[in-house]
């Protein structure tokens, strides 16, 4: 008998630190450039994202996410847990576990929080880099971990952008996001008191809130603003989608869960109205506009989790970072 394929194999354990580590920014635009071109190309597979909301007031709720990269043997799944209501920083509890896709062993499992957020980020700036690569002027509507990664890659991929307003509903948040962005980011930072000053005569606009209303109306857009909407599904109206040429991250994904689901359930568009995914355009170039204001919708797909979770577990094999642990035991069931 052949020696079972996880003798003598152990899982790597990687921290919230650890993977922050071994993930920059810069790498994390570049992973994420990949991983749209591979679906693009047809090189991956992914199941349905899949959730669970939980009932009551707290809005919470579990997502799933699992994708298959076959160009880089990635294969994995994400499992978020969101809720809302708790402080600001500590509302997302996330695990990412990755497989050997030769027979299944469980390679990894990792702190998802961090690479939800970088390759969140680095997808606002690919979008960017194709729709609004010489855009200097940023108006921002949200101050969470969504807005600060966004605009950290954004400022990576597009180092044009000099000046950004800020708009959140807490002045504190505001104020203290736009001063981070003015020393870490070297920006012409503001806070400002309404949604209007923030995003009044800019080139991009981003919206990363979890706001349950919208707060980006068609009034809001001007002709050929960008618009990186990276929050949950309802903050963008219905109307302000309709009104732009929108790419998507993942087709399924855009109109089964994005900002754009809000408009086809509210029937201002339907699936034949949204443009094609980001991995398309970066593949075969920017669509054609006519001056229309273009949106990028960020649902979130899990190839952007798992091509990031292969990147960090290689070079934490290389480097040797995380504790091994033996999950599977010395013995094999049968």
């Amino acid at each position: 008998m052949s020696e079972h394929p996880f003798a003598g194999r152990r899982t790597r354990v990687l921290s919230l630190d650890d993977v922050r580590s071994l993930l920059s920014i810069d790498e994390a635009i570049e992973v994420q450039r990949r991983a749209f071109l591979a679906i693009a190309r047809g090189e991956t597979a992914a199941a349905p994202n899949s959730w669970l909301r939980l009932p009551g007031e707290r809005r919470g709720w579990l997502k799933l996410l699992a994708g298959y990269d076959a160009t880089r043997h990635g294969l994995g799944v994400k499992v978020l847990a969101r809720f809302p209501e708790n402080p600001p920083g500590a509302n997302l509890g996330s695990l990412l576990l990755l497989f050997d896709d030769a027979n299944g062993f469980p390679l990894a499992v990792m702190d998802g929080v961090y690479i939800t957020a970088a390759r969140t980020g680095a997808g606002a700036a690919l979008a960017t880099q194709v729709f609004a690569p010489d855009a200097t002027s940023v108006g921002l509507v949200g101050t969470g971990v969504v807005a600060w990664y966004s605009l950290l890659a954004m400022r990576r991929a597009c180092p044009r952008i000099e000046s950004l307003r800020v708009f959140s509903r807490s002045e504190q948040r505001r104020t203290e996001l736009a001063g981070r962005c003015a020393s870490e980011l070297g920006l012409q930072a503001s806070p400002v008191g309404t949604v209007d000053e923030a995003v009044a005569d800019v080139e991009i606009i981003v919206t990363a809130t979890n706001s349950p209303e919208p707060v980006l109306f068609p009034n809001h857009l001007s002709p050929g603003v960008h618009l990186n909407a990276m929050g949950i599904r309802t903050e963008i109206a219905p109307e302000t989608t309709a009104a732009c040429v929108v790419i998507g991250d993942g087709r399924e994904e855009t109109i089964g869960d994005g900002k754009f689901s809000v408009a086809i359930a509210a029937g201002v568009v339907t699936a034949d109205d949204l443009g094609p995914d980001l991995g398309a355009v970066l593949d075969n170039g920017r669509p054609g506009t006519e001056g229309r204001p273009t949106m990028f919708d960020s649902s979130g797909v899990a190839l952007q989790d798992v091509t990031c979770a292969r990147f960090v577990w290689e070079r934490a094999d290389q480097e040797n970072v995380g504790p091994l642990v033996d999950i599977v035991g010395g013995d094999v069931l049968s």
